[in-house]
């Protein structure tokens, strides 16, 4: 759990061990304190002091009722710091590495201070770090030399798929068009990217990351923690770089994938018992939908191919869009160009964080580095929202909608911080109040964080225009109801389209293409197969998202990927085909529940979350902890396979 490099000996003056224990949570200290002596009493003892005392909430985006403002006895609080200090100075190797299940309850529930039924229990020791697979089927036979994997796909989901693959015994190669690991984080440059996810949360549950510089790190920190990982598990010569996939088809004699790419200008050809598709969410971006963009004579960019020699300073410059990146983007551009224009199509909730901008206090990361198992509680606390809320925040509770007219308790307790936060940031400034409050139910677009854009948008050198980009001019754009708004440089934060694959040609039994079994709209079993489509798996899929971050999804997705694998080893399986029926009545439950959803009933809300059919084919209506829960283990009875001849 610790690789041992800082685990040394320390005086009891150290001062740098006594600043960094005296900011240590206490609730955390007495967790580590736990660990580091193995005296499993101090939780009985000491940690009566903390009931009925809130925990640290981590999230943003799910608000909690943190309870009465009731604090533990200072004098406790004192004694764990001490003995904290004592132990450290004593010998900073934990007696406790991998707490046992009942413990580990124990702790999980003092460290967040409620109740955690058996499948959270499960799940949150997985997530933290505390044990691996949870729920996976014991292998009794190795897989055999012709049974290789091809991962398309070099980004996160990707090597998390290889390393597990790897650990599995499987033989497997990754293809990847770009020159580096790195998927999204590779690609997208553009200033001030940056990941909205807690840094203590965004990284792999096998492998976190004790040193991050901020609480939500930036693109080229988290690609260097990717290229990291592929580095340290040894993945990394097992992939092809430079090389795009074209195709894929399924032969039915051999039951086998033959993989097309091209690598650098010529034609490489694969063969795999399996494939697994890792190219993400959102990989193809989204251009405007209007005319003459080429007659723009400046630079125009989209944010997806920033280009870092377009000169900005003393510029006009012209954002289109107002999510994420925009947000990231006019943060930083609107000091540098002379003037920003931010065209506005629709507005976000935005949720507060004080923690965006800044840099994990020194204190805060030297206890992370140095103390045994701060790194993995504090990841835990982050994850209290997915462990404990009972119902997803976009689904409608009709009982409070006929009272009030809402969602849900839940989802209008994060509409409110949203909507409190835009009050007082615009309490003085009425007009762009009016335009920055979405008239939509919370949830059904993505909120964002504010990376200090609302105070952007207060500068006297930044507009923030409603409209929608109808053309360009060779010195301006031009908007829908005619606005003209000159520009030197425009800068497209549009987004991306939900592509899924739309891309290459796949072909799978009987001669069947994806595109076509997906039209008019994709689907798939658990988010992850199509019938028809043996032994081919789709990380990142059709509504199997809006519950976790990626890097959670991506692990829960793989998880269930190796234990179809390994059930084909198992049982001399060549071929594992979801069948029709169990497709069609996993997709119509998905369906009908995504109905009483703000996905569904949206209002005016628009964006990626729905494909251009009109479908909401990108959320699950569950929990995370509900779709975790699904994916531990393939139900044979809903797959049509074939054995070894």
């Amino acid at each position: 759990m610790h690789d041992g490099v800082h685990l040394k000996k320390y005086s009891i003056d150290d001062e740098r061990l006594q600043s960094a224990v005296a900011a240590l949570d206490p609730a955390i200290a007495l967790l580590a304190l736990v660990h580091l002596t193995g005296d499993r009493t101090l939780l009985r003892t000491l940690g009566a002091a903390f009931d009925g005392v809130p925990r640290a909430a981590q999230s943003s985006f799910s608000p909690r009722d943190l309870g009465p403002p009731k604090e533990v006895d200072a004098a406790v609080v004192k004694q764990i710091r001490e003995m904290l200090i004592a132990q450290m100075a004593k010998d900073p190797h934990p007696l406790i590495t991998f707490p046992d299940r009942a413990l580990f309850q124990q702790m999980a529930e003092f460290c967040i201070g409620i109740p955690l039924g058996e499948q959270a229990v499960a799940m949150g020791r997985e997530q933290a770090g505390f044990s691996k697979d949870e729920g996976a089927a014991e292998a009794s036979r190795v897989p055999g030399p012709d049974f290789n994997v091809l991962i398309l796909g070099g980004g996160m989901v990707g090597l998390i798929a290889a390393i597990k693959l790897k650990a599995a015994g499987f033989d497997y190669r990754i293809v990847e068009r770009n020159k580096s690991v790195g998927g999204t984080w590779y690609l997208n440059t553009y200033p001030n990217v940056a990941v909205d996810t807690p840094s203590v949360q965004y990284s792999l549950s096998f492998e976190q990351n004790a040193s991050w510089s901020k609480y939500y790190p930036r693109g080229a920190e988290y690609l260097a923690y990717l290229q990291m990982v592929a580095d340290k598990y040894q993945v990394t010569d097992n992939i092809d770089f430079n090389t795009e996939v074209q195709s894929c088809v399924w032969d039915e004699d051999r039951k086998l994938w033959t993989v097309t790419c091209v690598c650098d200008g010529e034609t490489k050809t694969y063969e795999a018992r399996a494939v697994i598709s890792a190219f993400g969410f959102l990989t193809k971006p989204s251009m405007p939908k209007v005319d003459d963009l080429d007659t723009f004579e400046g630079p125009l960019v989209h944010s997806g191919y920033w280009d870092d020699s377009i000169e900005v300073e003393g510029k006009k410059v012209v954002i289109v869009g107002t999510g994420a990146t925009s947000a990231q983007l006019a943060t930083n551009l609107s000091g540098r160009a002379s003037h920003v224009t931010v065209v506005q199509r629709q507005p976000n909730y935005m949720m507060p964080d004080e923690k965006t901008l800044k840099d994990v206090d020194a204190n805060e990361r030297w206890a992370l580095e140095h103390i045994p198992f701060v790194t993995q509680w504090s990841r835990f606390q982050s994850l209290v929202s997915m462990l404990t809320l009972p119902v997803s925040p976009g689904v409608i509770d009709k009982d409070y909608r006929e009272r009030t007219g809402g969602v849900s308790a839940l989802n209008e307790g994060a509409r409110q911080v949203s909507l409190n936060y835009i009050e007082s940031k615009f309490a003085d400034y009425p007009e762009l109040k009016r335009k920055v409050t979405p008239d939509f139910p919370f949830f059904a677009k993505r909120p964002i964080l504010d990376c200090g854009y609302y105070d952007t948008l207060k500068r006297p050198n930044v507009d923030l225009v409603e409209g929608s980009l109808a053309r360009c001019e060779k010195d301006a754009v031009v908007l829908a109801d005619g606005t003209r708004i000159e520009a030197d440089v425009v800068a497209l934060a549009t987004g991306y389209s939900l592509a899924f694959l739309s891309n290459i040609d796949i072909t799978g039994r009987d001669g069947r293409s994806l595109e076509d079994v997906w039209n008019p709209y994709p689907f798939a079993y658990k988010g992850l197969e199509v019938p028809g489509f043996p032994n081919f798996f789709i990380t990142s899929g059709p509504n199997s998202g809006l519950t976790a971050s990626h890097t959670t999804l991506g692990e829960q997705q793989v998880h269930y990927v190796v234990e179809c694998l390994k059930a084909m080893v198992e049982r001399d399986l060549v071929a594992l085909d979801v069948s029709e029926k169990a497709c069609t009545e996993y997709c119509q439950a998905i369906e009908q529940r995504l109905e009483d959803t703000v996905w569904v009933q949206k209002g005016t809300a628009h964006g990626y979350y729905r494909h251009e059919s009109g479908k909401v084919v990108l959320a699950y209506p569950g929990t995370n902890l509900e779709y975790w829960s699904a994916l531990r283990r393939p139900d044979l009875g809903d797959y049509d396979t074939i054995a070894r001849q």
